[in-house]
């Protein structure tokens, strides 16, 4: 017997309805390394976002579903659990790299690269967790790798092998004992691998009740351990996004900080979690690397008290509905100290813009410019010290002045014409310094980008020598007309070709609301493909009236 595709990702999606519908009892063992009381909920979340690109229908070999899953968890990964999870799910792509089957004694290498994947991205590995359940099914496998035998079976005794080594966790964690639990995490994994073996079984999931289960928990395992107990009180979670990081010095500088630590750093991005007492250190330091994504701050001392104050199931509940209301928490950078405000057109960038930390967000534009009244009821809703706006627009900096002249808070004005450069001041924003050098450095750095945006004609006219007929295709770079004609994809190139230096390294691509995101990918292959030299990324910007924003670096 041999796992297909469409089985292996038939095993994904049932370990992810076995979790979700234990995931109130995971959340009930949980007490290491410290008390957040959400394991089964963040590792039952991740799941969810690993097997989102599994919900398309069959694929073609279990590379690409391994490949799926892996991207899918790393980018909601949640908790110290969940970005673990997400590790090992990387290892086991690694394992079915070019494969389109996996008999045994693949499964059983795939599981091995699992466990030494997930140890890897630990930077001080903890025994009697789910780290040690994973190495010990993946030794279990490896006795398996010599001779291929029926795969069902071989999952079996691997749940064996793990439900053992769950039982002896408490002997590796003094806190365990205390608590009379296992690990929850390892749990956690258990439960996934069941949904592997019901997937192989051909078992349909079926709705699992608390008496079925046997194992409801009464009192949650966290009251063993006291609030005071805490070192690092916040849970501190983000993706960097990036061509450059400095991975080394991030993580090295990180581990500082607090305690907890999982570093993970993939070809394009960076997961990282902390538990640190200083979460604006670790974001700070972040953000000078690249784009933040997913950032994740949690009270823990708060969640302790929740959870020992209520049962465990109402806590388990609560945190899940939470999570499920908001799917992300969205946490805003220097709330105190500095805020951000910006005009934005388009949804994808107001989301980028959220994610780098601007805390308040003015739809407007080309077409729509804001009025002064617009940038004054966003900064009275700032409690910042110090205010910075960014117009993103030529038209759009009268506005913004005026505002700062009318209000009686500290306002700063970033000339920003374009929303790539509002990208690239925002990079250049230092906690550490005060308001006017970041100004200083902010507005220097607005000439390090340079801008395309690709639109359409709306009137016969002449400009530069170049004859523009209605509803011709132009791209105007930094006030410019650079290219004009009958053709998007000519007048793309050309517009780049003319615009570039022997500075530019990367090209940004951010495609508008009526462009699809297949469109906007092959327009990025065909740029690659005309300039090789450049790195490529394709952003929804989701913004109206232009095709494509482009951004030179």
């Amino acid at each position: 017997m041999t796992i297909n595709a469409d089985m292996l990702a038939s095993m994904f999606l049932q370990g992810t309805y076995e979790l979700y519908h234990h995931k109130e009892i995971v959340d009930a063992l949980n007490v290491f390394p410290v008390p957040d009381g959400d394991t089964g909920t963040n590792m039952s979340l991740t799941m969810n976002s690993a097997v989102e690109g599994l919900k398309k229908g069959s694929f073609q070999s279990v590379d690409e579903v391994a490949k799926l899953v892996s991207r899918g968890s790393l980018m909601g990964a949640r908790g110290n659990s969940g970005v673990i999870l997400s590790q090992i799910f990387r290892g086991f792509s690694k394992g079915c790299k070019d494969l389109e089957t996996l008999d045994s004694i693949q499964f059983c290498n795939a599981l091995k690269y699992a466990a030494d994947t997930a140890y890897s991205a630990v930077l001080k590995p903890v025994e009697g967790t789910i780290l040690t359940i994973i190495r010990k099914i993946a030794e279990k496998a490896m006795e398996y790798a010599v001779e291929a035998v029926p795969i069902d079976e071989l999952i079996q005794v691997l749940i064996k092998r793990g439900e053992e080594t769950l039982e002896e966790t408490p002997e590796y964690l003094e806190v365990l004992k205390q608590a009379g639990v296992v690990d929850a995490g390892g749990k956690g994994l258990i439960y996934i691998f069941k949904g592997f073996d019901n997937a192989l079984q051909g078992k349909v999931y079926k709705e699992v009740s608390e008496k079925e289960t046997g194992q409801a928990v009464s009192k949650p395992a966290q009251a063993v351990m006291q609030t005071e107990d805490i070192r690092f009180a916040y849970c501190t979670e983000f993706i960097i996004e990036g061509d450059a990081i400095d991975g080394a010095a991030l993580k090295a500088y990180i581990e500082t900080l607090g305690d907890s630590m999982v570093f993970v750093q993939d070809e394009e991005l960076v997961k990282v979690h902390v538990h640190t007492n200083n979460p604006g250190l670790a974001l700070e330091a972040a953000v000078k690397q690249g784009e933040l994504k997913k950032v994740k701050i949690e009270n823990m001392k708060d969640q302790h008290h929740s959870i020992i104050d209520e049962p465990a199931s109402s806590s388990s509940s609560k945190a899940m509905s939470q999570a499920e209301d908001t799917d992300e928490t969205s946490v805003r950078l220097h709330d105190e100290k500095y805020g951000f405000i910006a005009v934005s057109m388009g949804e994808g960038f107001a989301n980028i813009f959220e994610d780098l930390g601007i805390h308040g967000i003015i739809t407007g534009g080309q077409t729509m410019n804001p009025s002064t009244e617009d940038f004054l009821n966003e900064i009275e809703k700032c409690p910042s010290e110090a205010i910075f706006l960014f117009p993103n627009n030529s038209n759009i900096i009268m506005a913004a002045n005026q505002a700062k002249a009318i209000s009686k808070k500290n306002v700063f004005v970033i000339p920003t014409k374009t929303m790539p450069q509002c990208i690239t001041a925002m990079l250049a924003f230092d906690h550490d310094v005060e308001p006017d050098n970041n100004v200083t450095q902010m507005t220097e750095s607005l000439e390090l980008v340079k801008t395309i945006q690709v639109t359409y004609a709306v009137r016969d006219t002449s400009i530069g020598g170049m004859a523009i007929e209605k509803d011709d295709y132009l791209a105007v770079a930094d006030g410019a007309i650079k290219s004009v004609g009958k053709s998007r994809d000519n007048v793309l190139l050309e517009a780049i070709e003319k615009t570039m230096d022997t500075t530019t390294e990367i090209l940004s691509i951010y495609y508008g609301s009526d462009i699809s995101e297949a469109t906007a990918k092959e327009v990025g292959e065909m740029i690659e493909a005309k300039f090789p030299q450049l790195e490529i990324e394709v952003y929804e910007g989701a913004q109206p009236i232009y095709y494509f924003v482009l951004a030179l670096e």
